[in-house]
């Protein structure tokens, strides 16, 4: 297995589209450790946003990669696994190229030990509102496999999430 390193400006595209939410694109909330779901009673602001006809949001497609820069180190990061939607403009929202396969992707994105190496481009002065701008979390180097190898990967991990979830599933019953 041949792993070759790049930067993420290599393999992501920053999406800044902003756009009302509509009924092709719904709001929905970005929850650590859920990605992109329906906005709940806990998850709705909408009662602070004064001017509704006008407010945009930032646009996300199925397979996006979605972090928060102010909330990186506590998990708000994954991918959209949802669909087409539009969420808070304060997330930093990345299409993967098509060369990668975006669960696996997903995977080494979100892993711990990817997260505490890109706390170096950490800004600001008060905790929890520290920030790693969009410029230099694309300066991070990544060490990516071929795509077959990806897709293989990425296919082991989401039958392991499948299997998760199953398993979740019969202890609630």
């Amino acid at each position: 297995m041949t792993w070759e390193q790049c930067k993420l400006g290599e393999v992501l595209t920053e999406r800044n589209i902003k756009a009302p939410q509509s009924e092709e694109y719904p709001l929905m909330a970005f929850v650590a450790n859920k990605g992109v779901t329906e906005k709940g009673e806990r998850y709705d602001r909408s009662f602070l946003v004064t001017d509704n006809n006008n407010k945009k949001y930032k646009q996300t497609e199925y397979g996006d990669y979605i972090y928060s820069s102010n909330n990186l180190e506590t998990g708000s990061v994954g991918l959209n696994l949802y669909g087409k939607a539009v969420i808070s403009p304060v997330y930093s929202i990345f299409s993967i190229n098509n060369n990668c396969d975006f669960h696996f992707m997903g995977e080494l994105l979100t892993r711990k030990q990817f997260i505490k190496s890109l706390l170096k481009w950490r800004q600001g002065v008060v905790y929890g509102q520290w920030r790693i701008h969009e410029k230099d979390f694309l300066k991070a180097i990544v060490a990516i496999p071929s795509l077959q190898e990806q897709q293989q990967i990425g296919e082991f991990f989401q039958k392991q999430d499948q299997l998760i979830t199953f398993q979740q599933r019969l202890l609630k019953n």
